[in-house]
């Protein structure tokens, strides 16, 4: 079973090793001719064996063996018990480490899906725009047939607001969030003269926010009815208009409501986008828009601060505010009317100034000022005690700074007070005046001479014939 140079072939080693010594010569006698197949059977049945259960038994044999050779060969390869069970365990940590890392990636995948939704509905729907005015951030309901009878535009969520006014939805947030504290100021801020003393504050919006509530203005607010009774800020309607309903009444009696534009809140103003049928969120967003809280600038760490001191409101400066402030009154003016043509007086009101005439000689101003006081406090405003008014003919008579005795006229002191403008405007030279008062003291004359145009077209032709430089 040796090649010539003495070294078993390799082919009968590994036979050897599947079924053993024996019944390899077995096999080799038979297949040499030594041993005759019939004479094994023989001897196979005489054992109790069959030839065929002996070659089944064989390649059982040579089965078992190989894949007994195959295991000895990975132990082998293994090495030692403890170096296959620390290969397992490796293997082990490898596949929990790539499980780890694979719930990893996907729940940083999941998050930032997360992150972005919210991200974007915090752009496209956003819940908070700031303390004290984000209770109602929601964007369901609302009367879309209110909407189509008032001939408005469409509006059922914040991305419909942006669109309208061809902003990107962070651009909107940055314009309507209610800040306690910023850096950033909407509005420059500067106060002008009361005619009566003191200061007016005035919040002029900076140019996009002054855009947007243009287009508030025009797509919305102009389009709403207003009250008959309220003359101030509309088209066509002066204060002479005004001034001529109490024209040559008896007694003429003038209330005043105090810090009118204040006291028409955010609240209120929220309240009125949503009688128009729009939904909480949507009126929110358009009442942000309209209002803003007063502010003071201070310096902090070297840096300017507008600091929020009030609560948020109708500013003095915006075009929205005046009629705004008409539609918040709408309920005050009906009521208003109502209880004054029962008592038989003329009502009329010009922004926060309120007029009431009438010819009857039993009339009693003094209940009517009870009454119409209640009325207004019941409609939360607030009345101005000091500048309650009560003007019996013959004595003089004055609405909206003209007087009505006779016919709608200029007061003495205003006729004065125009002239002797005019005069020194005459006398002194445009130049000398302008340096004087710090404004273009023509375009003040021309001013003057507008207003009394509107008032007395006669007076007028007497100024200008005595100030050519007018023409």
């Amino acid at each position: 079973m040796a090649n010539t140079d003495g070294v078993l072939d390799p082919r009968w080693r590994k036979r050897i090793d599947e079924v053993g010594k024996n019944a390899f010569e077995i096999e080799e006698m038979v297949r040499l001719g030594f041993l005759d197949a019939d004479e094994l059977e023989k001897r196979l049945n005489a054992n109790g064996q069959s030839f065929k259960a002996y070659q089944s038994a064989l390649a059982d044999l040579a089965e078992a063996s190989a894949a007994l050779s195959a295991t000895s060969r990975e132990i082998e390869a293994l090495g030692t018990v403890e170096a296959a069970l620390a290969a397992i365990r490796s293997r082990r940590i490898a596949r929990v480490k790539e499980v780890r890392e694979e719930r990893r990636v996907r729940k940083q995948a999941e998050r930032q899906q997360r992150e972005e939704a919210i991200r974007r509905q915090r752009r496209e729907a956003p819940t908070f725009l700031g303390r004290g005015v984000s209770n109602r951030l929601h964007y369901s309901g609302g009367n879309d047939d209110m909407i189509s009878q008032l001939g408005l535009p469409r509006l059922n969520s914040f991305t419909d607001i942006a669109s309208a006014l061809s902003l990107e939805p962070q651009q909107l947030q940055w314009l309507v969030y209610e800040r306690g504290d910023s850096r950033v100021d909407h509005y420059i801020r500067f106060t002008i003269p009361k005619r009566s003393g003191g200061s007016r504050l005035i919040s002029r919006p900076r140019p996009s926010l002054q855009q947007a509530q243009q287009w508030v203005h025009d797509s919305i607010l102009r389009r709403q009815p207003l009250h008959p009774a309220a003359m101030a800020f509309r088209p066509g309607v002066s204060i002479v208009d005004n001034a001529r309903l109490h024209v040559g009444a008896r007694i003429v009696v003038r209330l005043d409501l105090k810090e009118f534009f204040p006291t028409i809140t955010f609240a209120r103003v929220r309240g009125l986008f949503e009688s128009f049928g729009y939904n909480p969120g949507v009126a929110t967003v358009l009442a942000l828009l309209c209002t803003d809280s007063p502010r003071v600038m201070v310096r902090l760490d070297e840096r300017s601060h507008v600091v929020q001191v009030g609560e948020r409101a109708l500013p003095q400066g915006a075009c929205t505010s005046p009629t705004l402030a008409n539609l918040v009154s709408r309920s005050l003016d009906r009521r208003i009317q109502g209880y004054a043509s029962k008592a038989g007086w003329t009502y009329s009101r010009y922004a926060d100034d309120l007029v009431f005439s009438t010819n009857q000689e039993t009339a009693s101003p003094h209940s009517l000022i009870r009454g119409i006081c209640a009325v207004i406090t019941d409609e939360g405003f607030v009345v101005n005690g000091e500048k309650t008014r009560v003007m019996r003919a013959p004595n003089r008579q004055t609405v909206t700074g003209l007087l009505v005795n006779r016919d709608v006229g200029l007061t003495r002191r205003d006729q004065r007070r125009i002239r002797a403008f005019l005069h020194k405007c005459t006398c002194q030279g445009l130049e000398v005046v302008s340096a004087e008062i710090g404004k273009d003291a023509e375009s003040v004359a021309r001013g003057y001479l507008a207003y009394v145009q509107m008032v007395s077209v006669e007076t007028a032709e007497k100024l200008r014939s005595r100030c050519p430089w007018l023409d």
